[in-house]
C-alpha cells in the first residue's frame, strides 16, 4: 500500500501507485488469492477534485434548495452554494494570505454553511481538518496543534470557546464566525463569515489540486487509543461517494422539476460517516439536506413530520431511540422507506424492534466503514442479506478475514471469525505526521481494520467487535457487542454496554452497565439468570451489573468503553484505599 507524511513527502510506493493509476480511474489492485470482492463490476472514479465532482450536477437544478437549517429555516440553493464557495475560496487566500496545502479547521456543528466552508477551502487548494465542536478545549487544542491550522471557522455561539482554545495554544490564529441567528453579532477581533462569502475578490483562480492531494483530515474517534489525523485525498472521498451512489446500493429517486428527495442530517459532518454519506453523497445526488446542529428528540421527530424523508442515515443509538421512545409514533414512519445504520454494530433483535415500532415493512440496511475506510460493506437491493449483517463488499473493494494472530494468512472462509483486512480506492493515505503508525496499519498492502468479523457462505459480513475490546475470559474471547444486544432484549432495558474488568482467577470477566426506560425497574438477579440461560458459562456477567442514567458515547454513537473502564478502575482503587 502507501502512506503519506505531513509535508506530502511521497514514498516510492505512492509514486508507483500514481504511475499505474493513470490519474483517471480507481486504484487498480492485483487480484489476491482467497479475497472477497463485490459481486458487481468495479466503477470508474473520475480524476476530479471534490468541488469539481460535487458541483458538476448543480447546473441541473440550480434554484432548488441544497441545504436548510431545521432550527431557523435558513437555506441555500445549489447555485448559492457554488457561488458562495467560490467567493470564500478567494477571500480566504486574499484576507489571510493562505497558500495551497495550508490547513483550515472547521469547528462547526451541522449547519448549512458547512458545505460552503468545506468546498470553498478545497477550491482554494487548502486542506480541511474537521473538528468536533462539542469536544473539550484541550481536545480541540490538541487537534489544532497537531495540524498547525492557519484559520478557524466556527459559529458566533462558539466564538468565546474558540478564544479559550487559541489562548491555550499560545499563538494567534484568525477566527471566522458564522451568524446562525439574526440576533448574533460579530465579536471584536473576529472575522465576519458573511462578508467573506458575499464579497467578489479580484483574484485569480488557483490551479485545481491533484486528485490525489490531501483534502480532508478528520480525526479518529480515539475509542481505543489516542486520536490520530486520518489523511483523505480528493480521490478517496470521491471513490466512496461513487461506490455508494449506485442505484443498487442507495436507491435515491432522481431530482426533477417537480420532485426532490429530502434527508435530515443528524449525523455530525465532522465524522467521516456524516461527511461522506450525508453531506457529500446527498449534495452530489441533489438532495435537500436538513441540517440539525444538535440532536434533541423534539427537533428530530418534528423534522420527520415536516420534511417527510423517505431515507435517512442513522447510528445505532438513534435507531434504539426510535425503537424504544414512547414519543415515536407510526406517523413518524409514514414516508420513511429505508434507514441506513452504520458506525457500530446493530443486532438483529434491535432491527426487529424498530420494524415493529414502525408498523410497516421498513427496510433497515447496515453498512460497515471506518474513519480510515469510509465504506467497506453495504446492503444491495435485490440481494437476500440476512438481518444483523452489515452487507457485502462494495465496488472497487477487496476484503479478507485472517486469524487475529496471523495477518499474512489466507482468507479463513465462511463462518470463521477473524480480523478484517481490506483494500480499495476509498482507503486513507495514512495518518497525519505518524509514519510508523501509517506503516503498521498495513500488511502487504492490506489495511488492518482491528475488527473481529465473519462472513457467511454468501459473503454477507457480520461484525462481532473491536479486537482491542474483546474480553478475554479463561483464554476465551468474548465480544461485548454480543452481550449488549442480548441485554437490550430484556424488558425495560433502554441501552447497555459491556466492558472487561480484571479477575484474579479468569484474567477478565464481563461487567454490564445499563440504562432503563423511564418509570420502570429491573430485577438484576432475574436479568443475570436470563443471560445465564442464553450464553456459555464463560460469557456470563460475572463482573456484575450497574444501572446508570446515561451511557457515554462518542458523537458517532460508539460506546466509550475505555472511559467506562477507566472510571471503574479508579473507583476500585479508591475503595481499596478506604
Amino acid at each position: 500500500m502507501f502512506r503519506f507524511t505531513l509535508r506530502v513527502k511521497t514514498t516510492d510506493l505512492f509514486s508507483s501507485f500514481l504511475k499505474t493509476n493513470n490519474s483517471s480511474s480507481f486504484v487498480r489492485i492485483q487480484r489476491a488469492a482467497s479475497a472477497i470482492r463485490c459481486h458487481l463490476p468495479n466503477v470508474n472514479v473520475p480524476a476530479l477534485t471534490v468541488p469539481e465532482f460535487i458541483f458538476q450536477n448543480f447546473s441541473k437544478h440550480p434554484h432548488k434548495t441544497a441545504l436548510e437549517c431545521a432550527e431557523t429555516g435558513r437555506r441555500y440553493t445549489f447555485e448559492e452554494v457554488r457561488r458562495k464557495s467560490l467567493n470564500l475560496n478567494k477571500a480566504l487566500r486574499q484576507k489571510f494570505h493562505l497558500k495551497q496545502k495550508d490547513i483550515v479547521a472547521l469547528v462547526l456543528p451541522n449547519i448549512p454553511e458547512y458545505a460552503i466552508c468545506l468546498l470553498g477551502a478545497l477550491q482554494a487548494g487548502l486542506r480541511v481538518t474537521t473538528v468536533n465542536p462539542f469536544g473539550t478545549a484541550d481536545e480541540i487544542k490538541s487537534q489544532l496543534q497537531d495540524t498547525e491550522a492557519k484559520v478557524i471557522i466556527t459559529t458566533c455561539q462558539l466564538g468565546e470557546f474558540a478564544d479559550t482554545v487559541v489562548q491555550r495554544l499560545q499563538k494567534q490564529i484568525p477566527i471566522v464566525t458564522i451568524k446562525t441567528e439574526v440576533t448574533n453579532t460579530i465579536a471584536p477581533g473576529k472575522v465576519n463569515f458573511q462578508e467573506l462569502i458575499d464579497t467578489v475578490c479580484d483574484l485569480n483562480d488557483v490551479c485545481p489540486s491533484n486528485t490525489h492531494d490531501i483534502a480532508v483530515i478528520p480525526y479518529s474517534s480515539g475509542t481505543t487509543g489516542r486520536q490520530k489525523g486520518v489523511l483523505h485525498s480528493h480521490n478517496t472521498l470521491i471513490a466512496t461517494v461513487v461506490a455508494v451512489s449506485c442505484k443498487t446500493l442507495y436507491p435515491l429517486k432522481d431530482t426533477t422539476y417537480n420532485f426532490q428527495e429530502t434527508t435530515p442530517a443528524v449525523l455530525p459532518f465532522f465524522h467521516i460517516y456524516g461527511l461522506t454519506m450525508v453531506l457529500l453523497l446527498q449534495l452530489y445526488s441533489l438532495v435537500n439536506i436538513i441540517t440539525i446542529s444538535k440532536f434533541t428528540p423534539t427537533l428530530f421527530l418534528d423534522s420527520l413530520l415536516k420534511y417527510k424523508p423517505s431515507t435517512m442515515c442513522l447510528v445505532p443509538p438513534l435507531v434504539l431511540f426510535m425503537a424504544n421512545n414512547e414519543s415515536v409514533t407510526r406517523a413518524h414512519f409514514e414516508f420513511l422507506e429505508a434507514i441506513y445504520s452504520g458506525a457500530a454494530p446493530l443486532g438483529a433483535s434491535d432491527e426487529l424492534k424498530l420494524v415493529n415500532r414502525s408498523g410497516k415493512d421498513l427496510k433497515i440496511y447496515q453498512g460497515y466503514g471506518l474513519t480510515e475506510a469510509p465504506v467497506v460493506t453495504a446492503f444491495y437491493q435485490g440481494v437476500d442479506i440476512p438481518s444483523g449483517s452489515v452487507g457485502r463488499a462494495i465496488q472497487n473493494t477487496q476484503m479478507k478475514i485472517v486469524p487475529v494472530d496471523n495477518p499474512k494468512a489466507d482468507h479463513l472462509g465462511a463462518n470463521q471469525p477473524g480480523e478484517l483486512l481490506c483494500k480499495g480506492a476509498q482507503l486513507m493515505l495514512g495518518y497525519y505526521n505518524k509514519d510508523k503508525e501509517s506503516e503498521d496499519a498495513f500488511v502487504d498492502g492490506w489495511f488492518k481494520t482491528g475488527d473481529l468479523v465473519y462472513v457467511d457462505k454468501d459473503n454477507n459480513m457480520f461484525v462481532q467487535d473491536r479486537l482491542k475490546e474483546l474480553i478475554k475470559v479463561k483464554g476465551y474471547q468474548v465480544p461485548p457487542a454480543e452481550l449488549e444486544e442480548l441485554i437490550r432484549t430484556y424488558p425495560n432495558v433502554l441501552d447497555a454496554v459491556v466492558i472487561g474488568i480484571p479477575h484474579e482467577q479468569y484474567g477478565e470477566v464481563p461487567r454490564a452497565y445499563l440504562s432503563v426506560k423511564a418509570d420502570t425497574k429491573i430485577n438484576l438477579q432475574h436479568l443475570d439468570e436470563f443471560i445465564a440461560s442464553k450464553v456459555s458459562k464463560y460469557k456470563r456477567i460475572a463482573g456484575g451489573f450497574a444501572i446508570v442514567d446515561k451511557i457515554p458515547k462518542t458523537a458517532s454513537g460508539k460506546y466509550l468503553r475505555k472511559d467506562i473502564k477507566l472510571q471503574y478502575m479508579q473507583e476500585m482503587k479508591q475503595s481499596s484505599n478506604l
